[in-house]
């Protein structure tokens, strides 16, 4: 019988040897055990905000001794002398299997390390799972250095409050790095190990789960001074510390639910999902300036307040750095938590006359000059439909640098057809208005008077080119990313971001374009429609717009340090409605409140530092030869803001144009030099053609208004009456 015995327990310890020879510590850790939550960093560097599971990895040596010991002290006080397993807790586990009970207890760190670490581990309560636990446990205490162990353990384990490993801990409770603990903070960690579900830090001390707590905690200190990690004075001394109610160690705020998620759609449009984000410990720098950001929403609540604007009233207010094309500030909304709607980068309404500096500079990059005259008559048909000005006083021949200080209307409708529709929204893509923008392509002769929708961040974009001299970078968020360790990452489909797509910035038009057209814009603000963005001695530039109906009002402007655009509309449900009679306006322009808030906000962004100048106007390109010869009136017009009159693109009528008349989609050809000289009895069309025609024969058929505006007004033909403004 002994025989047998003995044979018996030779085969089975023959077996427990095979068995742990084919049992070698896991390649790999488990999925769950490497999560990371990805850090959205501000451009200084500090924290906006955490996304994904709450885990940092830091080195054993970055953890202060009094932690470790701490967490031995709560864990496994042998854990230094211990060959990774306690062997009668093992034979206590194994025995309580045996004999029908539970699988538990005789954990070690090692052994705790095992389970929740490695692959090939499942969390089943079984003898056959233990037993392998208790081999790679085993192994491990031969085959890895006791620092190893522990680093891996204390950057694995759970602590509660979503938070995985002692770094993520510190922050999740006291809001501070794992370096900054002392001895009665690390004890609370120490303590969360054993039921971190159950355990409560916060909250009166009456409660079970923070009793349940406060016991653990007095274990671990007992334990620390029994093991010489504490001097009995300090065991005295120690007192239940306070921790953070809730998690997050980074300071909230109305706005950063918008930033982080305008990250996570940039990193998306990259090819990173979200998943990833969540799991892979991404760093992010975006180009967010923490304070300015901040700074959005108090100037916005300022600026309701101080026109008692109601919560229908919208802001969108995009600040982009014209160097780099990064946005420094973006107001979203008055708080995440109850808005999601981001105003300023969903916020999407027309232009209006913020449009117009996109036909400037496709006028100036073909070789126009400045000083070209344009007929910019109060009441013209262009291309089959009648528009107005804002005032019957903006009545006259403007060059292309008055017609855009003072908004003429007319001038621009008849600009976009002289460079062509099809080159005006060619250069507005190219300037950062998005590709697929629904009626850009259409042909729509008001498309000059800004009819397409457009949001805040890219007006601040497109207003960027000129700010930067003609280079244009897109408008982006995100100015670096790395993974946790610090390398370059790979997108989803696992093509290596070496650089992100906005570094390299594209040459739109010349440097010479975008100060003749900066020359044009500076006297918007010194003496036309948008005076009151005026920043004294700080030279600004800019476009102001107000759409059909008073729907939306703008105010686009930009230094040489920053490109800033204003929107602002009023939103009752999903519908807009007119601004008529908000803020006590009769209605709002975009040299209004919106001027205001532009002013306030550059005014905040640009303090105490240096005065930069424009460059000096190039004076590129040529007049034209379809240029206005009509005399200028010999009193210049009154400055006055302006609506933007438009022919809407589904045939409603427009503010300013005549009734039943719709917008058309062709662009007249411009003349040509081949056309030949025909006798000098030919009347000529609006655009001086055919060459060598008479200016003042009448046309036989069609419209007539634009050959009365060019010095036939006392014609019998030229006595109609003007149409009423709708305005007045």
């Amino acid at each position: 019988m002994t025989g047998v015995i003995t044979v018996g327990i030779l085969g089975m310890a023959t077996l427990v040897i095979v068995a742990y020879n084919s049992t070698p510590i896991p390649s790999e850790a488990q999925a769950d055990a490497t999560k990371q939550a990805s850090i959205i960093n501000y451009r200084d560097g500090t924290t906006l905000a955490r996304y994904g599971f709450n885990r940092q990895s830091v080195k054993l040596s970055e953890i202060p001794k009094h932690v470790q010991n701490a967490v031995l002290a709560a864990e496994d006080r042998n854990f230094w002398h211990e060959p990774g397993i306690s062997p009668k807790g093992v034979t206590r586990a194994v025995f309580k299997t045996a004999t029908g009970g539970d699988v538990e207890g005789g954990s070690t760190i090692t052994q705790q390390l095992a389970r929740n670490y490695w692959a090939g581990l499942s969390q089943e309560r079984s003898l056959s799972r233990k037993f392998k636990e208790i081999f790679i446990s085993i192994r491990a205490g031969k085959e890895l250095k006791k620092e190893q162990v522990l680093e891996l353990y204390l950057n694995t384990v759970p602590f509660g409050r979503q938070s995985y490993g002692i770094q993520a801990a510190s922050l999740a409770y006291f809001h501070k790095p794992v370096k900054e603990l002392d001895e009665a903070q690390a004890a609370v960690l120490a303590a969360m190990i054993q039921r971190p579900s159950y355990f409560h830090s916060y909250g009166p001390d009456t409660d079970p789960a923070k009793k349940a707590l406060i016991s653990r905690w007095n274990y671990v200190l007992d334990g620390m001074q029994a093991e010489g990690w504490i001097t009995p004075q300090k065991r005295a001394a120690a007192k239940f510390p306070k921790t953070q109610k809730t998690w997050s160690d980074v300071g909230g705020g109305s706005q950063t639910g918008y930033l982080q998620e305008r990250v996570l759609n940039e990193l998306e449009s990259l090819g990173i999902s979200r998943t990833r984000v969540e799991t892979e410990g991404l760093r992010i720098t975006t180009t967010f300036d923490k304070d300015l950001q901040n700074y959005t929403a108090t100037a916005v609540n300022q600026i309701k307040k101080q026109y008692n604007l109601n919560k229908q009233i919208r802001f969108g207010l995009t600040a982009v750095d014209p160097k780099t094309g990064g946005v420094v500030a973006a107001y979203g909304g008055p708080n995440y938590k109850t808005q999601q709607y981001d105003d300023s980068f969903q916020g999407a309404v027309q232009p209006g006359s913020s449009f117009k500096p996109i036909v400037l500079a496709t006028a100036l990059d073909k070789g126009v000059s400045l000083k070209t005259p344009m007929d910019g008559s109060y009441r013209r048909v262009i291309a089959g439909t009648a528009f107005t000005n804002d005032s019957r006083r903006e009545n006259g021949v403007y060059d292309l640098k008055e017609m855009t200080a003072l908004s003429i209307n007319t001038a621009y409708v008849d600009l976009g057809q002289k460079v062509g529709l099809d080159n005006v929204a060619e250069m507005a893509v190219k300037m950062g208005i998005p590709e697929k923008t629904p009626n850009l392509k259409k042909g729509y002769t008001s498309l000059p008077l800004g009819v397409i929708d457009a949001s805040s961040v890219t007006m601040a974009s497109v207003y960027s080119t000129f700010a930067a001299e003609g280079k244009h970078r897109a408008a982006h968020v995100i100015s670096k990313i790395t993974t946790k360790e610090g390398g370059p990452v790979k997108t989803d489909a696992g093509k290596l971001l070496k650089k992100l797509p906005w570094e390299t910035p594209k040459q739109v038009f010349s440097e010479g374009v975008a100060r003749d057209a900066t020359s044009a814009m500076r006297a918007v603000v010194t003496s036309g429609t948008g005076t009151r963005a005026n920043l004294g001695a700080r030279p600004v530039a800019g476009k102001t717009g107000t759409t059909d109906e008073n729907k939306s009002a703008w105010f686009v402007g930009y230094t040489p340090e920053l490109s800033t655009s204003v929107a602002m509309w009023r939103q009752v449900g999903n519908t807009r409605e007119s601004l008529i009679g908000v803020g006590g306006y009769n209605q709002v322009y975009g040299g209004t409140v919106p001027a205001d808030l532009f002013k306030m906000f550059m005014t905040k962004a640009l303090e105490g530092k240096p005065i930069s100048q424009f460059g000096p106007p190039a004076n590129v390109g040529s007049i034209a030869p379809w240029a206005a010869s009509q005399p200028k009136p010999t009193t210049s017009p009154t400055p006055s803001v302006t609506n933007t009159p438009t022919c809407t693109p589904a045939g409603q009528q427009s503010r300013n144009a005549v009734q039943g008349k719709p917008c058309q989609s062709k662009t007249p050809e411009p003349p040509t030099s081949s056309t030949p000289t025909p006798p000098s009895n030919v009347p000529c069309d609006m655009f001086g053609r055919p060459a060598g025609c008479n200016p003042d024969i009448p046309p036989s058929s069609g419209d007539i208004s634009w050959w009365c505006a060019k010095g036939h007004q006392d014609d019998p033909r030229c006595k109609e009456e003007d149409p009423p403004n709708p305005r007045n």
